[in-house]
C-alpha cells in the first residue's frame, strides 16, 4: 500500500514539477510571472530548473488579442491604481499615528533584537511625523 502510495505523490508531483511558467511585462512595466498570461501581452516560456527543453521550441501560446486600449482606458486604469495605493498608504498613516497616541511604552527594536524604549522627547517628534504624513498623504489634492 505504501509503494502505491508513493508512486502516486511521485506522478502528481512530477506533473507539478512539469508545469509552464510565463514571463511578461505589465502596464506599469513590472515584471511578471504565472501560468497562464493575460490577453493581448506578449509572454514568453521561462525555463525551469530541471527542464530539459530546447530553446524556443514552445513559444508562448498564441492568444486573440483585444483591441488594445486606448490612452483614456490606460489613463483611468492607472489613476484607479494610484488612487488605492494612496488609500492605503492613509491607512497606514492613521493606524501609526493612532498607535503614537494611545501607546503607552513605545519602543524600537535594536540591531540586537531587543527593545530600546522611547524617551517622551523622541515620541512627541514621532508623533509630530506621523501627523505629517497624514497631513500630505491622506489630504493632498492630486
Amino acid at each position: 500500500m505504501k509503494r502505491v502510495l508513493l508512486c502516486a505523490v511521485l506522478l502528481t508531483w512530477s506533473t507539478l514539477a512539469s508545469a509552464v511558467v510565463y514571463k511578461w511585462v505589465d502596464a506599469q512595466g513590472k515584471v511578471q510571472y504565472g501560468d497562464r498570461p493575460p490577453d493581448g501581452v506578449h509572454a514568453e516560456v521561462v525555463e525551469l530548473l530541471g527542464t530539459h527543453s530546447n530553446r524556443g521550441a514552445a513559444p508562448a501560446p498564441s492568444r486573440s488579442a483585444p483591441s488594445t486600449p486606448t490612452a483614456s482606458e490606460t489613463k483611468k486604469a492607472v489613476d484607479s491604481d494610484v488612487a488605492q495605493t494612496r488609500e492605503k498608504q492613509c491607512t497606514d498613516a492613521q493606524d501609526r499615528y493612532k498607535k503614537l497616541i494611545e501607546g503607552r511604552r513605545l519602543y524600537k527594536t535594536g540591531d540586537n533584537g531587543e527593545r530600546q524604549y522611547l524617551t517622551s522627547e523622541e515620541i512627541d517628534s514621532e508623533r509630530l511625523n506621523a501627523k505629517r504624513d497624514i497631513d500630505e498623504i491622506c489630504n493632498s489634492a492630486s
